[in-house]
């Protein structure tokens, strides 16, 4: 957490996509999700991301125009609330009660008058009115007839970020997320316990401005760590709402271990692999957050540090006149035998009698018996062969060891060796067989013809 940013000197980023849905993909039914931020470049403050999801069901045939035109009168809309200037922090509470009176209101009126100017550019074809007839049933079509806005049906999420404040707007499902510093989620706008299922409210009902839902949050004190904006293609993909909360807890690890590059590569694999795995939908995702999360990366785990076995050198190979092989006690040699390191141990051609090394009082004859004198007087063989050699080498300083010295502890096999943190992974994904057919419903009251 930290306090609120003075002015631009605690900048905020966004980055943001959106895939088409499995289902709409098989179906040939295009992206009907959208999403806008503003300024182009993706920093401020002031900063604003939008998303709308278009509904899917047939009637609603248009609202891939209705989403796209949804997040450009919110975005402009925010825009000129802020063309004061910079928020005076005195002035928060007025600029908090004008967001709630206004803002509702406003973004409703603006959307149906863009979408009755697009109706009358492009109206309504025999041809859309026919296939709705087929897909559903001569209810639908009379519904169009009466109001032909149902067709460009959808839901709004929106953030504003400000230097002095954070404004959270919601009209219909889909999702909000913060992430707290310390990875906890949370939601500043409460789910409509309404929206059950598939069904949602809009912005083409009749009194859509009394669904709009917002949270101003003033930022005196502790600010998210990340925001996180989505629509319910998402969250529908995953086993449980644990699972989908989660989601925000692993990308702000990503962001902090791993840098904004690799969400900005891997974003839309990650929609596109929850929408096949899961619900089919269009998936729509928008992220918000502080460039001070990416210069602070989350410290990583004390590397569990292992003790380095000793390593020894081989001493050089002996030779059968070696007088240290030959010069110890009886009791000592039946005791502790000398064994060398099974590398050093030589060959049957090294110990023929005519290559050792003959020293200067040792006539010619006393070195062809030598071999044969050692053979009947050891009981053990001072070289013994390469299979039964000992595996530990013989110390550094001498060629031959004085005592056994035991082996170094294997280290145990429950201690987990040193290496990098693993990668947080955003993961249960709901996997069925085939993925479910999304199918977006209006309350009951809506659809009541």
């Amino acid at each position: 957490m930290g306090k609120a940013p003075q002015g631009r000197a605690n900048p905020w980023r966004v980055v943001g996509r959106s895939v088409q849905g499995a289902s709409h993909a098989r179906g040939g039914i295009p992206n009907q999700d959208a999403i806008l931020w503003s300024p182009d470049s993706g920093t401020g403050p002031p900063l604003i991301l939008s998303l709308s999801d278009g509904h899917g069901s047939p009637r609603n045939f248009r609202s891939d125009v209705g989403a796209q035109i949804a997040v450009e009168a919110v975005t402009n809309l925010m825009r000129e609330l802020l063309l004061a200037g910079q928020p005076d922090p005195s002035k928060l509470s007025a600029i908090k009660r004008t967001a709630e009176e206004r803002l509702p209101s406003e973004i409703v009126r603006r959307w149906r008058a863009a979408v009755d100017r697009h109706l009358q550019d492009n109206p309504i074809t025999e041809e859309e009115l026919e296939t709705l007839e087929k897909r559903r049933d001569p209810k639908a079509r009379r519904a169009i007839e009466r109001d032909p806005q149902v067709a460009y049906g959808a839901t709004l999420l929106s953030v504003l970020i400000t230097s002095g404040f954070i404004l959270y707007l919601q009209l219909g499902d889909g999702d909000i997320l913060t992430v707290a510093d310390n990875g906890e989620v949370t939601r500043p706008i409460a789910r409509d316990p309404r929206l059950i299922a598939n069904e949602t409210t809009s912005l083409c009902m009749t009194d859509a401005w009394r669904e709009v839902q917002i949270k101003f949050q003033a930022l005196y004190g502790p600010h998210p760590a990340l925001i996180l904006l989505a629509t319910d293609g998402y969250a529908n993909s995953f086993v449980n709402e644990d699972a989908f909360l989660k989601v925000g807890t692993d990308i702000l690890d990503i962001l902090r271990t791993d840098g904004l590059e690799v969400v900005e590569q891997n974003l839309s694999g990650w929609l596109t692999d929850a929408s096949e795995a899961g619900s089919g939908d269009d998936i729509t995702m928008g992220i918000v957050f502080p460039e001070a999360i990416l210069a602070a990366p989350k410290p990583a785990p004390a590397p569990v540090v292992q003790t380095p076995k000793p390593r020894r050198k081989r001493p050089p190979p002996r030779t059968a006149t070696t007088p240290k092989a030959t010069s110890r006690p009886d009791d000592d040699t039946e005791a502790q035998p000398s064994i060398p390191p099974a590398e050093a141990t030589p060959s049957k051609e090294a110990l023929r009698p005519e290559e050792v090394a003959v020293p200067e009082e040792v006539t010619q004859e006393e070195v062809q018996e030598a071999p044969k004198e050692q053979a009947r007087t050891q009981d053990k063989p001072a070289v013994p062969p390469a299979d039964t050699a000992e595996p530990e080498a013989a110390s550094p300083t001498e060629s031959v060891p004085e005592r056994d010295e035991p082996a170094p502890l294997e280290p145990s096999s429950d201690v987990r060796p040193a290496g990098p943190p693993a990668k947080p992974k955003i993961e249960l994904i709901k996997n069925e067989d085939r993925p479910r057919e999304p199918s977006k419903k209006l309350p009951d009251i809506f659809y009541d013809d």
